[in-house]
């Protein structure tokens, strides 16, 4: 499966997540919390409902149109490590374009995936008798920021190292 395989099918994972959460939201939502995990504003299902798809719908289309675009982009507005040396010859250059596409591709996943986690925790949360965000939300929390530094990490010290790179 490529990273824009994976990419899509946390597209469907993250519609099937607002379906169901249509399906099982009350009529009233929290659509802020705190630090703390508890609810600090309180609206419709409808305006959860639409927020959510909002924000889910333009972290798609920028996210993965971005990924999309790589191979169109001017090479000013590609920042990698050793930029030079990946832009010295064709080879080189469609090589890091197609490594690009498929970095942003896999953040993306991972950030809708997070958004499909997100929506989920606040659906949990508008249906508990005491409303929070849970374990749920915050372990969702932890593993998306952990993935996306260290696929950071990995990316600008080893996955664009030059090949004469010690």
């Amino acid at each position: 499966m490529t990273a824009r395989h994976t990419y899509l099918a946390t597209l469907v994972c993250f519609g099937i997540v607002l379906v169901g959460s249509a399906l099982a939201m009350p009529a009233e939502v929290p659509l802020h919390f705190g630090g703390s995990g508890e609810p600090d504003r309180w609206g419709s299902r409808l305006e959860a409902l639409l927020t959510m798809t909002l924000v889910g719908g333009l972290l798609a289309v920028i996210l993965g149109g971005t990924a999309a675009l790589v191979d169109r982009m001017p090479v000013t507005y590609l920042n990698v490590p050793r930029k030079d040396w990946w832009t010295a010859t064709p080879e080189r250059e469609a090589r890091m374009r197609r490594m690009m596409r498929t970095d942003l591709y896999v953040l993306a996943a991972a950030t809708m995936l997070f958004l499909a986690v997100v929506v989920l925790a606040t659906t949990l949360a508008a249906r508990a008798e005491d409303p929070a965000l849970g374990p749920l939300f915050f372990t969702g929390l932890g593993c998306y920021l952990a993935f996306v530094v260290g696929w950071t990490v990995w990316s600008l010290s080893t996955r664009y190292r030059r090949k004469d790179d010690a």
